[in-house]
């Protein structure tokens, strides 16, 4: 991905340096490089930058004042990271970034939204499932603007890139999206900003939004998706999947759960054996690849599941009685029964209904 960065703005020759997990998309290259000079840089963002801030946590960007500093470094000797970021001074690009705004739960002090950018203009550290989660999404308006697309005017809705042998059914709603060959797209589909990869089968009603299913997805009818990623060759049943990302040939039913809502916290995970915060009130969480999770599977904000992990859940803990209790009082599940709240937490209240 770098390397065609790189070759789209004509510096795949230039002496640009990046360690491994520095990214930076490649109108920020070309601006960089032809600041520098000739002189020995290292790349700076604003933090203010929405190319920068929404991917900073949880790497190891580091700060100076106002500035985020990457490991991409031009016209600059050394042959190790310390070596380099000692040999050169910061050289600060200040893009101007199209955003588009996301709405947040309304929970725990604002804001309540972020403005991500909406052209693929992007810097970040990829060291962290969240940084492939929070990046590919944003990369598809990149896509878009690198590909000669073929262009729908259809009831007004913004471009598309379609690859060859894509079939997307009349009744199907496509806007700003790369769908890639040999896709379909089936009856009243609704993908918006998203990536579809060659050969994947969207079914009758799945709804994709600012999201990217990789090659050979295949969805099942009514599946939801909403700033999700799939690495592809997966089967994915979901009524609402968040703020998820999904390793390879990944088996979803309906009824599995990714919490992504933080309550009244940011959602931390699990980093290099510490917790880490990822500054963001909405995250889901990571299925490995090949893994499998059955019907009643309920994951907490940002945990990750390993690779082939298999869950499935004991009949008895689904809710086989119901307390009679006066309507609006909050309930709970309780060995196999649901319960008034107050009955296992007296004195407390839940988060749910703050």
């Amino acid at each position: 991905m770098r390397e065609d960065e790189l070759a789209s703005v004509g510096l795949l020759d230039a002496p640009l340096i990046c360690s491994d997990a520095a990214f930076a998309s490649g109108p920020i290259l070309r601006a960089f490089f032809d600041g520098a000079a000739g002189k020995p840089k290292r790349l700076a963002l604003p933090k203010k930058s929405a190319a920068a801030l929404p991917f900073a946590p949880v790497s190891s960007v580091e700060t100076q004042g106002d500035l985020y500093l990457f490991d991409v470094f031009a016209n600059a000797p050394g042959e190790t990271l310390a070596a380099l970021r000692e040999a050169t001074t910061t050289l600060t690009v200040d893009l101007e970034v199209p955003t588009h705004r996301r709405d947040l739960p309304r929970l725990g002090p604002g804001p309540h939204h972020l403005d991500l950018p909406s052209t693929g203009l992007v810097a970040a550290h990829v060291e962290h499932w969240v940084h492939v989660l929070w990046l590919w999404p944003a990369l598809v308006g990149r896509r878009l603007a690198r590909i000669h697309p073929l262009t729908s005017a259809r009831r007004g809705l913004a471009r598309n890139a379609i690859g060859e042998g894509a079939i997307i059914h009349p009744t199907a709603i496509v806007e700003g999206s790369v769908i890639g060959p040999g896709a379909e797209i089936g009856p009243f589909c609704s993908v918006r900003h998203s990536y579809i990869g060659a050969g994947s089968k969207l079914s009758d009603f799945t709804k994709v939004t600012r999201s990217v299913l990789e090659a050979k997805t295949h969805t099942l009818a009514d599946a939801s998706f909403s700033s999700v990623v799939s690495l592809g060759e997966s089967t994915l049943a979901s009524l609402l999947l968040r703020d998820t990302i999904l390793g390879r040939q990944v088996f979803l039913t309906t009824g599995v759960i990714f919490w992504n809502e933080g309550h009244t916290e940011t959602v931390k995970v699990e980093h290099l054996g510490e917790s880490r915060d990822t500054g963001r009130i909405a995250v889901g969480g990571c299925a490995g690849h090949r893994a499998s999770l059955g019907a009643r599977t309920i994951v907490a904000p940002g945990r990750a599941l390993p690779n082939g992990a298999v869950v499935v859940m004991r009949r008895e803990e689904g809710v086989m009685r119901v307390t009679e209790a006066p309507a609006g009082t909050p309930m709970c599940w309780d060995e196999a029964a649901l319960v008034p709240y107050e009955q296992l937490r007296p004195n407390e209240r839940p988060d749910e209904v703050q």
